[in-house]
Formats: C-alpha cells, sequence, structure tokens
C-alpha cells in the first residue's frame, strides 16, 4: 500500500508542478513577468521544461 501511495502522490505532485508552469508561461508573455526560480533541492528536477518530483533521488 505504501508503494502506491507514494506513486499516487509523486504523480499528483508532478501533475500540480506541470500545471503551475503552464500558468506562469502563460502570465509571463503577456504580463512580462519573470518565471521564480526553480526550487533548490536535489529532489526536484526540470523534465522537458517541467520540475518534477523524484522521491528516491
Amino acid at each position: 500500500m505504501t508503494i502506491v501511495a507514494t506513486h499516487l502522490l509523486t504523480a499528483l505532485i508532478n501533475h500540480e508542478y506541470q500545471h503551475d508552469q503552464w500558468i506562469g508561461e502563460v502570465r509571463t508573455e503577456p504580463l512580462g513577468h519573470a518565471l521564480p526560480t526553480d526550487p533548490n533541492s536535489g529532489r526536484v528536477r526540470r523534465i522537458d521544461g517541467y520540475l518534477t518530483l523524484h522521491p528516491y533521488a
């Protein structure tokens, strides 16, 4: 059960990071605001332009 919960939670967090990135990009282009810097964490990586969580890193 722990393995399933870990994978579901990771997928949910990754989805929310991707959604947040998309919203930031939409606000950046028309409004000219800079995107915030990436979090300083060994467990967060940028893949294909999106931040993703790697809990086993």
